[in-house]
């Protein structure tokens, strides 16, 4: 796969027997300042590991993307091919190649 130079390919051990895809994540707002890029490709299984990958390699982002208990913080949208993760299987929803995750923090404006 061929990336945008703004891109930046994670690749991760595997940490479960999911075979694992190589997704495309795309950040807005303070997120996407934070790791200063628009979107990554991240090689992950799930929604959790997409995540661990992210606060991994970005460790600010721990606080703004989860609890305490390691959950999405409840403002926090988290989009697979535009459909909400809460309403599939939340952190355990199963990603494949190609699938895009769009992570939205709250924003306000006029």
């Amino acid at each position: 796969m061929v990336l945008p130079k703004r891109q930046k390919v994670f690749r991760r051990a595997k940490a479960s027997k999911l075979l694992m895809a190589l997704v495309k994540v795309r950040l807005f707002a303070n997120l996407r300042e934070i790791v200063g890029h628009p979107q990554l490709a991240i090689e992950a299984g799930t929604i959790r590991e997409v995540l661990a990958a992210l606060q991994s390699e970005h460790p600010a982002l721990r606080s703004v993307l989860c609890d305490d208990n390691g959950e999405v913080r409840s403002y926090i949208t988290v989009l697979v091919n535009g459909k909400n993760m809460r309403e599939m299987e939340a952190l355990a929803t199963v990603l494949s190649d190609g699938d895009e995750v769009a992570i939205f923090p709250p924003v306000s404006g006029g």
